[in-house]
């Protein structure tokens, strides 16, 4: 028997066949394509996707990563994506299968930490740098969990007062100056100024790009600034959770030879944290955008 885990993220959905080793044997995905109706564009979707993997596997189970707040079938409040709210409850009588949902971020969490990044630290945090800033917290072995909502919305403590306005509604979001959405659409626009043809379509060229031209002023300000912000939500990450390692997924892996280098460098020269003699590791996750597909699957 098979699981199948559904990762639903601010600009992309994947589904993957996943066995029980967290392997996962096949996979479909795609860039989600803005619409009127995306409920329905992505519950279709998802649907194709099982009709596809049903033809070869006995699927057990069906777990769904998404944004927002998540609740069996239903996940509600994406407000990257301008949805209220996505119910699956067609999909779960189509195919009289089990149905579970958490948050993208805790869902990753879970991934890296059964298999991937996290294994070796009892208390951790992980951030998904992607579209928006989704997180999760690991205390004692454990998903650190609230009854009310999913909560632990890293990405959205705010760092800077009356800042950018982010799609909560609020302002100074920490996701809207360390997104790795923000990141790229920044980065294009410095490089379109300097003259630059920065009309490439994934993160390899992107991340050449920002390479061939980190030499420049306003590049590497764009890059300064950005590690500025990003030490500065992790500082507050650490004081609050004190913990062994830090984990960083999402599309921010990709360019790990530029930001990740840099700010290993910073945070050791600064150590803008309250207890300087324990500055906790700071990884990248292992399983990249896979983490919520099999994190889907460990619900």
């Amino acid at each position: 028997m098979m699981k199948v885990g559904i990762d639903i993220g601010g600009s992309h959905i994947a589904v993957g066949l996943v066995d029980d080793n967290g392997k996962i044997i096949e996979k479909v995905e795609e860039d989600i394509k803005l619409q009127d109706n995306m409920e329905k564009y992505i519950v279709d979707y998802v649907d194709i996707a099982l009709q596809k993997f049903s033809k070869t596997a006995d699927i057990s189970y069906i777990g769904i990563a998404g944004p927002g707040n998540p609740k069996g079938c239903i996940i509600s409040h994406l407000v990257n994506l301008g949805i209220e709210q996505i119910d699956f409850k067609a999909i779960q009588e189509k195919y009289n299968i089990q149905i579970e949902s958490l948050n993208d971020g805790k869902a990753s969490a879970l991934a890296e930490k059964q298999y991937g990044a996290m294994k070796e630290f009892q208390d951790a945090v992980f951030l998904c740098l992607g579209t928006g800033i989704g997180g999760a917290v690991i205390l004692n072995n454990a998903l650190l969990q609230a009854n009310r909502n999913p909560g632990f919305e890293l990405g959205h403590m705010i760092i800077q007062k009356d800042g950018i306005q982010c799609n909560c509604g609020k302002k100074g979001c920490f996701e809207t100056y360390c997104s790795m959405k923000r990141f790229k659409v920044n980065l294009v626009d410095t490089l379109k100024r300097l003259g630059i043809d920065a009309s490439v379509k994934d993160a390899s060229g992107l991340v050449r790009l920002l390479k061939e031209n980190l030499d420049k002023e306003p590049v590497s300000q764009l890059v300064n600034c950005y590690i500025d912000d990003l030490i500065i939500g992790l500082s507050n990450i650490i004081d609050i959770f004190e913990p062994q390692g830090i984990v960083l997924g999402g599309s921010f892996v990709y360019f790990k030879d530029v930001l990740y280098q840099k700010l290993m460098n910073e945070m050791e020269k600064r150590k803008y944290v309250f207890n300087k003699d324990s500055l906790p590791k700071i990884k990248l996750a292992e399983f990249q955008n896979d983490a919520g597909i099999i994190g889907a699957t460990l619900l």
